[in-house]
């Protein structure tokens, strides 16, 4: 079965613009354009370690997606929900709002049978949130008793998760609204199975530490005194701010999060700022290189092109790392 000369342009197009934005990176804006300059000269090992851990924290929600749609009778490969959850991590970079999150749902909602399953998706969007929320109160408070954020926060997280529990425990008393129970649903089957909710615990758990380590190979990369505990300070900044949809990526609001909390740490506004962009434009890459070859997955029209998907994803995605780091610290461009 050969591969029709036809989709070459469509299958194409999401790796050429990866290269284009790796090879002129003030296409992605101005924000992300600083942020290469700003790790400009940083120690290639730290900031290489850096991608792999965000690359792996992406691979981590993957599985806490997988593993809440399993509990919902929801059933996709490894290969479908990395393709999925990286197309609308892709759309995230750039859209304001979180639409990026819509298309998630969309998505992962094929894996669902039965009627209202973009609402059950929902559902599961919500319990993956809700994990995120305890481990999130879980950094917050040892940013707290370092003495750089506030606790409210934690217990506004703890509040949130509360009212979802309660909520998806009523999710039978709205049989007669079936959108909202299909709603519930998603939530409520964690619920009715703590084997599944300690699993997309664990994966949520996992992403977290490894987007810890990766804030700390950063901070390390930039010279910063004391990395593991800048770290400490700017994960929560960042998460916090990034609940707050303010514009495409949610670019500039995460960057003066950072700036502000790294204050009780005596770096200058402007390095945290730096530190900040510098943290964006690599997740923003590894979205882009998910996305873009998640794409190319999904568009596949027959059983060759799925082979070739899965082989430029094994090789794309070190080599796209790799390209990455030789840009922003060997400025090879």
């Amino acid at each position: 079965m050969t591969l029709s000369t036809r989709r070459l342009p469509l299958l194409a197009a999401p790796v050429a613009l990866v290269g284009v934005l790796l090879l002129a990176p003030k296409l992605l804006g101005r924000t992300a354009s600083d942020g290469f300059a700003a790790v400009d000269g940083a120690d290639s090992g730290w900031l290489g370690l850096a991608a792999v851990l965000f690359a792996g924290s992406f691979l981590a929600t993957v599985g806490a997606w997988r593993t809440a749609l399993a509990a919902s009778g929801g059933r996709i490969s490894a290969l479908q929900a990395t393709a999925r959850i990286g197309v609308g991590a892709m759309v995230n970079a750039f859209a304001p709002a979180k639409l990026g999150d819509a298309v998630k749902i969309a998505l992962c909602s094929r894996a669902i049978e039965g009627p209202d399953r973009i609402w059950t998706a929902g559902g599961v969007y919500a319990a993956v949130g809700a994990a995120r929320c305890l481990t999130l109160a879980m950094f917050v408070v040892a940013a707290s008793v370092a003495g750089a954020l506030p606790l409210w926060p934690v217990f506004v997280l703890l509040g949130v998760v509360a009212l979802l529990a309660v909520v998806a425990r009523s999710s039978k008393r709205w049989r007669n609204h079936h959108r909202i129970a299909h709603l519930l649903e998603g939530f409520a089957a964690l619920e009715r199975s703590p084997g599944a909710a300690l699993a997309v615990l664990g994966w949520t758990l996992a992403g977290a530490l490894a987007r810890f380590g990766a804030t700390a190979a950063v901070a390390a990369a930039l010279g910063f005194p004391h990395a593991v505990l800048a770290a400490l300070v700017i994960l929560p900044a960042i998460d916090l701010a990034a609940m707050i949809p303010a514009g495409a990526g949610n670019v500039g609001v995460a960057s003066g999060a950072v700036a502000v909390a790294l204050r009780s740490r005596g770096i200058g506004v402007s390095d945290a700022i730096a530190c900040g962009v510098a943290i964006q434009a690599l997740e923003t890459l590894v979205s882009l290189t998910f996305g873009s070859l998640g794409g190319l997955y999904l568009v596949r029209p027959n059983p060759t092109v799925r082979l070739w998907a899965m082989r430029a994803s094994a090789i794309g995605l070190p080599v796209g790392l790799a390209a990455v780091v030789g840009l922003l610290v060997f400025d090879l461009v």
